[in-house]
């Protein structure tokens, strides 16, 4: 396990310890004990970071998995993303996988492209492999990590057994799935439920349909914005700031360690805090969680 990984590992862990009701003295007392761990006082007596911060890699991994609810799958999902990438996934984005057909491969990758502006990397066959690797392989490896699944039904899908494959891997592993119906119906397992019709959808309204979706999936919410963080640090342009900050803007609040965070990825990207669209977009989440505007502290000059 790297650096990186424990870093990560153990973050998950002091956030939810601090930040989750569950989890009172009484209980974060017993748990330490019952890893021979020193217990506190009071809280922050002795330091919780510092109790997390000194746990060697076995009992990270269990406790992990305990205070978290992960099993051994979600944790080996967890450390082989955490420090570049899983597979073909871009690192620190909600992972979902668009089953498509071939014959709209450029409207689907106009879906995947408004997607990324939100944190969200829509794995598109073609598009996002990598050709020195076979294909097939790729493809496995998307479905084993992926978050979340959806299927764009067009006509031709049906009669594809590679899409049928790979829904039924998606039902199978038992993560969220969507389905949009393009101009056909679904058929076995998913055409028990009355999907919605987007036929006439522009790649941008499909996109924002997916998006909506997935803020709705309760167990997604952190990666959600963590993905939108990682987005509004990728962005390389006025438009997509603009884009990106109103979907940000689109939440309720976030914890502090995201306000912090939200702060150091704005003031190291001038394609947010120079760009009034970029403004305009995020200030409403401030006001509207009475935060003072711009987002703080500012970095120190010289």
């Amino acid at each position: 396990m790297t650096p990186s990984d424990k870093f990560r590992l153990k973050s998950q862990i002091l956030q939810e310890l601090t930040e989750s009701n569950e989890w009172d003295l009484p209980t974060t007392n017993l748990l330490l004990s019952e890893f021979g761990l020193p217990t506190m006082e009071s809280w922050g007596s002795p330091p919780l970071d510092g109790l997390v911060a000194a746990l060697t890699e076995d009992v990270l991994t269990e406790i992990y998995k305990l205070v978290l609810g992960a099993d051994n799958h979600e944790l080996d999902e967890m450390i082989n993303g955490s420090d570049s990438e899983v597979g073909n996934w871009n690192r620190g984005y909600v992972r979902v996988f668009i089953s498509h057909s071939a014959e709209h491969k450029p409207f689907v990758g106009g879906v995947a492209e408004e997607l990324a502006i939100t944190g969200i990397h829509g794995f598109v066959a073609h598009d996002t492999m990598t050709p020195t690797v076979p294909w097939q392989e790729q493809i496995e490896q998307g479905l084993r990590t992926m978050e979340a699944f959806v299927l764009l039904i067009h006509p031709e899908v049906n009669d594809s057994f590679w899409c049928h494959q790979e829904t039924g891997w998606a039902l199978g592993r038992g993560v969220p799935y969507l389905v949009i119906r393009m101009g056909a119906d679904p058929v076995g397992f998913p055409s028990r439920y009355q999907w919605s019709n987007g036929r006439q959808d522009t790649a941008r309204n499909i996109a924002a349909s997916i998006s909506t979706w997935i803020a709705s999936l309760p167990h997604l919410g952190d990666s959600l914005v963590n993905g939108l963080l990682q987005a509004l640090a990728d962005v390389r342009n006025y438009v997509d700031a603009g884009a990106a900050t109103e979907r940000m803007a689109s939440l309720n609040t976030l914890t502090e360690t995201q306000y912090e965070r939200l702060a150091e990825i704005w003031w190291s990207n001038d394609q947010l805090h120079g760009s009034v669209l970029a403004h305009k977009g995020l200030k409403p989440l401030y006001d509207r969680n009475n935060r003072d505007w711009p987002p703080t502290p500012r970095p120190k000059q010289g």
